[in-house]
């Protein structure tokens, strides 16, 4: 026993030297102080709608179920941010992709499409797979040329703050924003450390104001109801995670105009075979809240 435990610390080691670094110099995020700065309040007479889509994982396919609703109903947000998964659908929705052409690449995704599997003690998965699927879907595009104001959320660790990425390749932003710690190899920028931006905003309503915003859907599918209860290391491991995460967002959640949290459990963490569920858990949860939102978008204009 000992002897495998040795020798599978030993190939770690091995290939930690052998694992490339995710370093994107190109990359440039910003801290809330400095989004704000960059863009200062304007008065405009028609009301801006920003939508600050969460992460979660496999959750995530809930924001398409949003967008189609949204899409129906004539509804346009000029300004969006993510974290994680949310960060896909930040970047996807800011690119104007006609909605068929999105839905068809989120419905032929499997987990492998964007899985890099390496033996490291740095992560295990590169993240590489990740970015190269959104630039090839985006024609290699810089988050600046996108046709929506788009920013998504990272946390850097060595100066333990929140970022929002607005500069550099979509792809590779989506990848730093989705870099679950320890699980994910970290993505490096300069002398900088970057992982998921859910570490420290699981929805990142206050950079979709920054960035201009008048008013704010936040879209949580994380933190809502709970997981079903289980007694196995991995839930409650995740459960802890959860729970941090999710207190620390309470009160930037409570600065959204309006927030949606779609309810959807997957029974697999790590399998798509249940997103046409949690598409329709989107879109049904869209369409209830649609009402109030163009009554109040209308007043606002």
């Amino acid at each position: 026993m000992r002897l495998n435990i040795l020798l599978f610390l030993s190939l770690a080691l091995f290939w930690t030297g052998c694992v490339q670094d995710n370093r994107y110099d190109s990359l440039k995020g910003k801290t809330l102080e400095e989004i704000q700065e960059i863009y200062p309040p304007q008065d405009n007479k028609s009301v801006k709608l920003g939508i600050a889509f969460g992460g979660g994982g496999v959750r995530g396919f809930v924001h398409l179920g949003v967008i189609q609703a949204l899409e129906e109903a004539g509804i346009q947000a000029e300004i969006v941010t993510g974290t994680s998964a949310g960060a896909i659908a930040a970047v996807l929705y800011a690119s104007e992709l006609p909605l068929q052409q999105i839905q068809q690449e989120m419905i032929k995704l499997e987990r492998w499409d964007v899985t890099d599997p390496v033996l490291s003690l740095k992560g295990l998965i590169q993240g590489r797979k990740l970015a190269f699927w959104i630039n090839q879907i985006l024609g290699n595009k810089l988050l600046s040329e996108l046709p929506k104001k788009v920013g998504v959320a990272v946390t850097e660790l060595v100066d333990s703050q929140l970022l929002l990425v607005v500069e550099g390749k979509a792809g590779e932003a989506v990848q730093a924003s989705s870099s679950i710690p320890g699980t994910f190899v970290p993505v490096k920028v300069d002398q900088e450390i970057w992982v998921d931006g859910g570490v420290l905003s699981v929805v990142p309503v206050r950079f979709a104001r920054a960035l201009g915003a008048h008013k704010v859907l936040a879209i949580d599918t994380f933190c809502g109801r709970g997981y079903p209860i289980s007694e196995n290391a991995f839930w409650t491991t995740t459960q802890a995670f959860r729970l941090q995460m999710c207190s620390g967002n309470k009160s930037e959640l409570a600065e959204a105009d309006w927030l949606l949290r779609p309810y959807f459990e997957p029974k697999d963490f790590l399998s798509f075979a249940e997103r046409d569920v949690a598409i329709q858990a989107g879109y049904e949860a869209m369409k209830a809240l649609l009402p109030t939102i163009k009554a109040e978008l209308a007043i606002g204009n």
